[in-house]
Parts: structure tokens; C-alpha cells; sequence
């Protein structure tokens, strides 16, 4: 039988570097690790190009949103201007006496429009065109041109201002220029003189082609004959604004200009002895733009 060889007894087990004598687990030295000091030294640069990159990202998106809020609260403000505004025209409106006859026999506004001269003396009539926003009274300042483009009724700063006739103008009880002409802001909202715009189109003219101007010296509906865009610093062919007391020949030739720019095909042709109206506002597809309506006087009144 063979002898027995007696077993290797195997080594003792060697405790794994990481952890002590007492088995607990010890903290790995990094620092005398050179592989992950190079790792931690590229990935530590990587980081500060992300940051710098945030930080550029987290700038932009303050900026557009400062932008934002501004715009907005611009955009609030403007609503809120608009509707205040809408709101003191429509006051002014119920101050008009439409029962009013007038105390003196005569066809005249004077009671109709008496609560409004006495807030303003220079109120001078109410211009309107059914069924659009354009329902606004008229002011008339001729020792002060061009006021009411930055004031309101009660003679106030105002970025709406009022309509108001040109300040060469002449308009009383015994009688007034053959061409009434009225100024109004075409805000970029679309109130004031805005709608006057809508002439472009062949459609509009058919559904408004009335304009109505009550004066303190009796009412009158005038009929729209063209409507036309010009810039009027590139343009200076047609001043249309001087044609205002006009003998025979100025009123040909302004009837003449005013129909051949016209976007309006009316068909109808003012001659002279006829009373007219022009209505001018801003026009936004030049940078001096403007949009005229003219219109002829259709009914007589005082």
C-alpha cells in the first residue's frame, strides 16, 4: 500500500489591500493615484468650458426674457392706453344732445354740441363713419398749429391726441373753405383715423362709403370720391394739404390728382362749387407715409 502523503496546508489568506487588519474598508488614496490625477485634471478643464458655456446660455436666456416681459409689458400698457382712450371718446360722446333744437330758428349745433364747447371751446364738430371705430369729435385751433396731434380733449399730453382741421382753415356761420381738411393718428393699434386704411380695398369702400362731419353749425354727410397713399417727402408733386380755399383751376387740379393716385374707383368727379372733406392720417409702407380720404359734400347744412 502506498504511504500516505501527508496535505499541503494552504497559505494563509492575505487580507486584499483595501481593507485594514480589522476588515473594515479604507479610504483609497487618490492623490498618490497619477492615472486618475490626469483624468481628474482634463475632466476638471472640460468643466469649466461647460460652465463658461452655461453661464453664456444662462445670460441669453435672462436677456430674452427681460426682452420678453418688456414687450409684453409694453404690449399691456398699449392695450390698457387703448382702452382708457376709447373709453374718455366715448364719454364725450354722451355729452351730445341729439334732442337738442336749436333756440334760434336756424339749423345749427349750438345746443346739440353746448355741453362739449363748455369743456373745450375749441371743440368744432364730430366726425363718424358707420359701422367702423372712427366716431371722434374735431378740433379746430388756428393760433395753434397742429395742437391736438399730441393733446387730448381737455388739452393734455396725449400720444392719441384728437382729430383736428387744419389750422388754415375757415369755418363759421357764414361760411367755411371748400376743402375742410382733417388730420388723425392712425395708431399702430388701429383707433384714431386707422380704419381710413381699410380704403384700399374695393370692399371697404363699398360697405362705408358715407363720412359724417356735424359742425357747431349744422350736420353734413359727405360721399368718398378717392383714397390714395403718399409719401410726401419723396413725393412733393401733390402737397395735397395746401388745396384749401381754391379757385376754379387748384380745384380741378386737386380733384384730378386725388382721383388718378385713388385705390377708390368711385366713379363719381367733384366740380367746383362743391364742398369737400379730406381726411389724413399715417400710412406705414414708407417711412413718411400718409393715407388721404377725400370725399364731397352730398347734403347742405347751415
Amino acid at each position: 500500500m502506498a504511504e500516505k502523503r501527508p496535505q499541503k496546508r494552504p497559505a494563509p489568506r492575505q487580507t486584499a489591500p483595501l481593507f485594514a487588519e480589522q476588515g473594515k474598508r479604507t479610504a483609497y488614496d487618490q492623490d498618490s493615484d497619477m492615472e486618475y490625477e490626469n483624468t481628474r485634471r482634463k475632466n476638471k478643464g472640460k468643466k469649466k468650458k461647460r460652465s463658461g458655456a452655461d453661464v453664456l446660455y444662462t445670460i441669453a436666456i435672462v436677456i430674452f426674457a427681460i426682452i420678453f416681459l418688456v414687450s409684453g409689458g409694453l404690449l399691456a400698457k398699449r392695450f390698457l392706453d387703448d382702452r382708457q382712450t376709447e373709453g374718455e371718446f366715448a364719454a364725450l360722446s354722451d355729452l351730445i344732445d341729439e334732442t337738442a333744437e336749436s333756440s334760434s330758428g336756424e339749423e345749427s349745433n349750438a345746443d346739440k354740441f353746448a355741453r362739449l364747447v363748455e369743456r373745450n371751446s375749441e371743440f368744432i364738430g364730430w366726425i363718424s363713419i358707420e359701422d367702423t371705430n372712427l366716431d371722434f369729435p374735431v378740433m379746430y385751433s388756428p393760433t395753434r398749429a397742429n395742437f391736438y396731434l399730441r393733446h387730448d380733449f381737455e388739452g393734455e399730453y396725449s400720444n392719441y391726441g384728437v382729430p383736428y382741421l387744419d389750422e388754415d382753415c375757415t369755418i363759421t356761420a357764414d361760411g367755411r373753405s371748400n376743402n375742410l381738411i382733417i388730420y388723425g393718428h392712425n395708431m399702430k393699434t388701429g383707433t384714431i383715423f386707422g380704419c381710413l386704411t381699410g380704403y384700399k380695398e374695393a370692399s371697404y369702400y363699398a360697405e362705408h362709403p358715407l363720412i359724417e362731419f356735424d359742425t357747431l353749425y349744422g350736420d353734413a354727410t359727405y360721399e368718398v370720391f378717392a383714397a390714395f397713399a403718399i409719401d410726401v417727402v419723396a413725393d412733393t408733386s401733390f402737397p395735397y394739404n395746401t388745396y384749401i380755399d381754391m379757385d376754379e383751376t387748384a380745384f380741378d387740379e386737386f380733384v384730378t390728382q386725388a382721383k388718378s393716385r385713388s385705390d377708390v374707383d368711385s366713379g363719381i368727379t367733384p366740380e367746383y362749387g362743391d364742398e369737400l372733406l379730406t381726411l389724413s392720417t399715417c400710412e406705414y409702407s414708407s417711412s413718411n407715409g400718409r393715407y388721404v380720404v377725400c370725399a364731397r359734400r352730398v347734403e347742405n347744412a347751415g
